[in-house]
């Protein structure tokens, strides 16, 4: 995971099951609430974001939507599309670093909700520094095999 982190760059071209995508921002993460969670989010052409976890040895890619049209079951469910989704993470992301990449590009400060359901996760988020914009983000987990730098 250590070697795809080093040598995503900018422009980088990313091959996911088989579709190519081109990395246009690397930015670094923490939660407020736990300093020691540190995270990747880069921004891809196409409305993507691709997603690397280090210390959960987690990778998704995913599409950001305005608003994901879901149903709160519980405080801790969602439903989305009939597949039952459960809680896995909440807090207030904030930038450490940001590797390349501008301010519009990047995603910022973000309150969010993370859910998990067999192979898939949404990330509901507020986006506070960007006039509490709706970034939410449906994702599919995915192997560090399943990705090839071109």
């Amino acid at each position: 995971m250590e070697n795809l982190i080093n040598n995503i760059k900018q422009n980088t071209i990313l091959i996911i099951k088989d579709f190519e995508y081109v990395v246009k921002t690397k930015t670094w993460y923490t939660i407020e609430e736990d300093k020691s969670a540190s995270y990747i989010k880069c921004e891809l052409n196409n409305n993507k974001v691709l997603v690397i976890i280090p210390d959960d040895n987690l990778i998704y890619i995913g599409e950001a939507f305005e608003n994901l049209n879901y149903e709160r079951l519980t405080e801790n469910q969602i439903k989305y599309k009939n597949m039952i989704f459960t809680k896995t993470g909440e807090g207030h992301q904030v930038i450490t670093n940001v590797e390349f990449g501008t301010e519009d590009e990047i995603e910022g400060k973000c309150v969010f909700e993370d859910y998990e359901a067999e192979e898939n996760i949404i990330s509901l988020g507020i986006l506070t520094d960007k006039e509490n914009k709706v970034a939410d983000v449906l994702a599919d987990i995915i192997d560090l095999n399943e990705i090839q730098i071109k």
